[in-house]
């Protein structure tokens, strides 16, 4: 009865919580109205349109790294983007995507310009061929087939017989 209560009067003062609030000591209802203006003032300073956090410093183009046997292939989505715009480094053990885009529109209510700019660093999980990597861009989606090094021999243990 008193969990009834309790979901009644948090749903009057418009709030939709599904934490049990204490009602003689109302400990979470002042903390709440206590913060309330302060997640307000963060929250347009830092949200984005979908409600997170630092929305736009966290964009980061989707990528994805499949071991093919004798090959990794690796699939980044960068839309907006051509091959122009994009700078790819691969050394034996990790590849470093870059890109950087500007550009300006002019209309009759003026100009803007947008610049756009990531930097994504990929550790691979075992050495590649980094001067036998063969990449393409087409319609923003960058593919790269990285060639695996040939393992190294593993040295086989073995017995030492004692004198």
């Amino acid at each position: 009865m008193a969990e009834k209560n309790n979901r009644k009067t948090r749903e009057t003062k418009g709030q939709n919580s599904t934490t049990l609030a204490l009602t003689s000591l109302g400990f979470p209802s002042y903390f709440q109205e206590l913060m309330a203006p302060f997640e307000e003032l963060m929250g347009s300073l830092f949200r984005g349109t979908d409600g997170s956090f630092f929305n736009d410093l966290a964009k980061q183009p989707a990528t994805e790294i499949q071991d093919r046997g004798d090959h990794f292939s690796l699939t980044a989505e960068l839309p907006g983007l051509e091959k122009k715009d994009v700078e790819v480094n691969v050394t034996s053990n990790a590849v470093e995507l870059k890109a950087q885009k500007r550009s300006e529109e002019k209309n009759a209510n003026g100009s803007q310009s947008t610049y756009t700019y990531f930097h994504r660093y990929l550790t691979l999980p075992e050495r590649v061929l980094s001067g036998k990597v063969d990449g393409t861009m087409k319609n923003g989606v960058l593919e790269l087939k990285l060639r695996k090094a040939e393992p190294k021999s593993k040295d086989a243990a073995r017995r030492v017989h004692l004198n």
